[in-house]
């Protein structure tokens, strides 16, 4: 595909994309209040959480597709980005396409089904009921653990959706299709997925995400990097570089360019007519 074919390709699918991750950025937001499970500090927190899952099971799945969906989602916006960075000499290999398109979709399966685990535990531990303390907390674990295919298929797709958030941004940094602050903050975008703070991890992935599509949309604020346009690897500009005018005409030299006035020609002085004295 020539340089002229991929930029047309980009224009035609960047709006798409655009949107996509705005879309993924609000679910991923909106998943997070719908389901707000009890306080789970000390040993019972895992109890506490079958408990809540119990009390709301519907408001707890409906939370979790919410979140398969924003990670479906990712998809499209994964394999614009890592288009983009491939035809700019990321150096990112081919075979990654298969991360691209397989960590988002195992991640969507896996909330999904984790949730619907959860729940049928959730009221097996309900209906036996709860032993508190510690001995509670492990039977708990034990239960919320019996699936090893739907845990491994959950932490595959886990690191897989952060590896992205890592790698992508960082590539794309390096090509100049993302600014500096762009490229680090999805990094750690990506270290919260495995790692999530509660309050702290779902405002900073939804913030990326929605920035990232006003960047593909075409609108972020001063224009995007010059390699968007180019099709080859630019640095984006710093503030001080898109502050700076274009190079200034130098100023003419006094006088310089200026047409000289013509003279007026000087009359003709007719000839005297003293005649010169003979020297004797």
């Amino acid at each position: 595909m020539t340089r002229e074919e991929e930029l047309r390709w980009e224009a035609r699918w960047g709006p798409f994309a655009g949107i996509a991750a705005i879309a993924a950025g609000f679910l991923t937001l909106l998943s997070v209040p719908l389901f707000l499970p009890k306080d789970r500090k000390g040993v019972d927190q895992t109890a506490d959480f079958l408990l809540s899952i119990h009390d709301e099971s519907s408001s707890y799945l409906v939370s979790s597709i919410v979140s398969a969906l924003a990670a479906l989602l990712l998809l499209g916006v994964f394999l614009y980005l890592f288009r983009a960075v491939t035809a700019r000499g990321a150096g990112v290999p081919q075979w990654f396409v298969y991360l691209v398109i397989g960590a988002p979709v195992a991640y969507a399966i896996s909330r999904v089904a984790y949730a619907i685990q959860a729940v049928d535990v959730a009221d097996e531990f309900a209906a036996s009921g709860p032993i508190r303390g510690e001995t509670g907390n492990d039977r708990a674990t034990d239960l919320l653990n019996g699936s090893a295919l739907v845990g491994g298929l959950q932490i595959a797709g886990t690191v897989g959706v952060a590896f992205l958030f890592v790698m992508l941004p960082l590539r794309a940094r390096r090509v100049g299709l993302l600014t500096p602050f762009m490229g680090v903050l999805g990094a750690i975008a990506g270290a919260l997925v495995v790692i999530p703070l509660a309050g702290v991890s779902s405002l900073i992935l939804a913030f990326w995400l929605a920035a990232l599509g006003v960047l593909l949309l075409g609108r972020w604020p001063g224009g995007r990097g010059p390699a968007w346009e180019s099709g080859e690897a630019e640095p984006w500009p710093t503030a001080r570089q898109r502050m700076q005018p274009g190079p200034a005409t130098p100023a003419p030299a006094p006088g310089a360019g200026a047409t000289k006035p013509e003279s007026e020609p000087v009359p003709e002085r007719p000839p005297s007519r003293k005649r010169r004295k003979k020297r004797r």
